[in-house]
C-alpha cells in the first residue's frame, strides 16, 4: 500500500471512526485512501481551524482522540489555533499533515507551502513527530494516540512528507506494538499520603472539593461523588469540570465563579463564597487557572489536598499541604477506602442555601438579550450537549448553566479562542447524532467560524446555533468603558442578516426579538431535521 493508505489503515486499526479536514495538493494520497476505505468517515470543513475545533468537540464529547487532517503550510498554520485550544484544555486531538518532499523539507528551495511545521507546533502540542519512511507510519500513529490519551492529555501533530505518502510499500502483519511512554500515573505517591489526606479531610468541619477537567478525563466522577457524599463536602467545579456532579445534586456548589464581569481588576464578587467558608479542601484534576480562580481571587483553605496527574500542577498556584501525583480515578478510589477505614462520622452538609447556584442567569444590564437562559435548560434533554463561546452570555452559561452529566458542556477555558463553540458542537453532534446539541455564540464569535453552516448542511449535522446579535464585540467594549473611560474603538460590527445567511446555506433560520419568542423558536429548531440558526437580537 501507499503511505497514505497506511495512515488510514493505522487509524482504523486503532479504532478511529471519523476524520475532520479539507484536502490539499500534498494530501491527495491520504484522501484517495479515505475514499477507498469503508470503515472511516470524513467530514469536509471550510477552514482548517474548524477541522481542529471539530476534532476537539468530538474528543470532549466522547473522551476519545479526535483526528483532523490538513495540507502542508497554511493548512497547519490555520489548524494551529485548534491545536492550542486542545492543548490548553488537555483535550486529545491529533493533527495529521503532509509536508514537502523529504529532501527539501528543511531547505529553502522555493517549494510552495514549505515551512518548519514541527517548530511551529512544538509549543502547542504534547507530542509532535514525523514519519521519515512508510514503515514508521504505524509506529508513529500508535505512539501519538497513546501519548495523547494517557497521563495529562493534550494535542499532537504528525507530519508525513509528500514522497512518503505516495511511496508504495508492504505493510505486514497486525498493528505493531506501541512503544510505551512512561505515564505520570505510574509515579504514585505512597499509601501513607492517601491516609494522611483522609485524616486531614475527616477532621475538617467544613470540607470542600474542587473538581476540574482531570476528573472527567479520568472518568472518575463516580468515585468523586462517593468521596463527596462520605464527607458531605460541597463540590465546586472549574469550567472544565462542569458536569462531574449533577447540578441538582444537594452537594453541587456550581462553578467557582458566577460569571465574569467586564472589569477584570474587580472580579472578587464573582467568586463563589463557598471557598472562603471552608476549612479544608480537596482539589482533583483542578488546575487553579486564571479563569477558574477569577484572576486568582479565589480563597483556598490552607489545608489543601491536591491530586493531579501532572506533577507540575501540584502546588503551582496555591500551596498544597498534601500533594498526590496520580490518576484521579485510582487516587479517589483509594481515598474513599481510606476514609471508610478512618470511620468517617455521619454528618450533614454544611453548605448554606445562600451559597447554592442561582436558578436564574443574569448576564448583566449592559448585555441582556431578550431571553431567559433558564428556558434553554428547561427545554433541552438532560444529556443534551451545550457549547458556550467566548462571549458575555457564554461566560454566564459557564458560571450558572445547570449541567447534569459529564462531557455535556464545552468551552475554550484556557486558550479562550473566539469561534470555538459552533465547530465544537458540530464535532460533538457527529459523535452523538441522536442527541440534542446546541452552541451559544456572540455575533463576533460566530462570524469567525459561521461558514461551517455549509459543513453542517452538507453532512446533515443538525446542530442548533444560537447567535446573540448586538452588533458589537460586547466584552471588549465593556472593558473599554470601564478601563479606558468609554473610548470605544474597533468594536462596532457590521453583521449580515443572520436568518438569510443561514438560509443561503440551506439551514433553517429564526429571529427572536421578544422573550416570549425564544422557547417556540428553540422547540422548532430542535424538532427540525436540518441545521438551524436562532438569531437573538438585542
Amino acid at each position: 500500500m501507499t503511505g497514505g493508505q497506511c495512515i488510514v489503515e493505522s487509524l482504523v486499526r486503532h479504532g478511529v471512526e471519523v476524520v475532520f479536514g479539507i484536502p490539499g495538493a500534498h494530501t491527495m494520497a491520504i484522501y484517495d485512501a479515505l475514499y477507498r476505505h469503508p470503515k472511516i468517515k470524513h467530514i469536509l470543513v471550510r477552514h482548517e481551524q474548524s477541522a481542529a475545533l471539530m476534532a476537539d468537540g468530538y474528543a470532549r464529547a466522547t473522551g476519545k482522540v479526535g483526528v483532523c487532517c490538513v495540507t502542508t503550510g497554511p493548512g497547519v498554520t490555520n489548524a494551529s489555533t485548534g491545536l492550542a485550544v486542545a492543548q490548553g484544555d488537555s483535550i486529545p486531538v491529533l493533527l495529521i499533515s503532509s509536508q514537502v518532499h523529504s529532501g527539501a523539507a528543511k531547505k529553502r528551495r522555493g517549494l510552495f507551502h514549505a515551512m518548519d511545521q514541527l517548530a511551529l507546533t512544538k509549543s502547542i502540542t504534547k507530542w509532535n513527530g514525523r514519519a521519515d519512511n512508510p514503515a514508521q507510519i504505524p509506529e508513529r500513529i500508535g505512539e501519538a494516540l497513546h501519548v495523547l490519551s494517557s497521563g495529562r492529555r493534550g494535542a499532537g501533530h504528525l507530519e508525513v512528507p509528500l514522497d512518503i505518502l505516495q511511496q508504495d510499500f508492504e505493510l505486514k502483519g497486525s498493528t505493531p506494538p506501541v512503544k510505551r511512554v512512561p505515564s505520570p500515573a505510574e509515579i504514585r505517591n505512597s499509601t501513607a499520603d492517601i491516609r494522611r489526606a483522609a485524616q486531614l479531610l475527616r477532621q475538617s468541619k467544613r470540607p470542600l472539593i474542587f473538581a476540574g477537567g482531570g476528573v472527567i478525563a479520568a472518568e472518575a466522577w463516580p468515585e468523586l461523588l462517593d468521596v463527596a457524599e462520605l464527607l458531605q463536602a460541597p463540590v465546586l467545579m472549574s469550567p472544565m469540570g462542569k458536569g462531574v456532579i449533577p447540578a441538582d445534586h444537594p452537594l453541587c456548589g456550581g462553578v467557582t465563579f458566577t460569571w465574569v464581569t467586564a472589569d477584570l481588576q474587580n472580579m472578587e464578587n464573582s467568586v463563589s463564597p463557598l471557598a472562603g467558608m471552608s476549612d479544608a479542601a480537596l482539589a482533583v484534576g483542578f488546575r487553579f487557572s486564571q479563569l477558574a480562580t477569577v484572576n486568582y481571587t479565589l480563597s483556598v483553605p490552607k489545608a489543601l489536598v491536591q491530586i493531579d496527574i501532572d506533577a507540575n500542577e501540584v502546588g503551582a498556584n496555591y500551596p498544597a499541604t498534601i500533594g498526590i501525583v496520580s490518576d484521579a480515578k485510582s487516587a479517589l478510589s483509594e481515598l474513599r477506602d481510606a476514609l471508610q477505614a478512618e470511620g468517617v462520622v455521619a454528618r450533614s452538609s454544611w453548605m448554606p442555601n445562600s451559597a447554592r447556584p442561582q436558578k436564574r442567569i443574569d448576564v448583566g444590564p449592559a448585555s441582556r438579550p431578550p431571553v431567559d437562559w433558564w428556558e434553554l435548560r428547561e427545554i433541552l434533554e438532560r444529556d443534551a450537549i451545550v457549547a458556550a463561546d467566548i462571549a458575555r452570555s457564554g461566560y454566564a452559561l459557564v458560571g450558572q448553566f445547570p449541567v447534569y452529566e459529564p462531557r455535556t458542556f464545552m468551552h475554550s477555558a484556557s486558550f479562550i479562542a473566539m469561534g470555538h463553540a459552533f465547530p465544537a458542537a458540530l464535532g460533538a453532534k457527529v459523535a452523538f447524532p441522536g442527541r440534542e446539541v446546541v452552541s451559544v455564540s456572540g455575533d463576533g464569535c460566530f462570524m469567525m467560524t459561521g461558514q461551517e453552516l455549509a459543513t453542517a448542511v452538507q453532512h446533515g449535522i443538525n446542530v442548533v446555533a444560537i447567535v446573540i446579535n448586538d452588533r458589537c464585540l460586547t466584552g471588549i467594549a465593556a472593558l473599554q468603558d470601564v478601563q479606558y473611560a468609554g473610548r470605544r474603538i474597533a468594536v462596532d460590527l457590521l453583521n449580515p442578516d443572520f436568518v438569510r445567511y443561514a438560509e443561503s446555506f440551506g439551514a433553517l433560520g429564526f429571529q427572536v426579538r421578544q422573550p416570549e419568542e425564544f422557547k417556540p423558536a428553540l422547540q422548532k429548531a430542535l424538532e427540525a431535521e436540518r441545521p438551524t440558526l436562532i438569531e437573538i437580537v438585542c
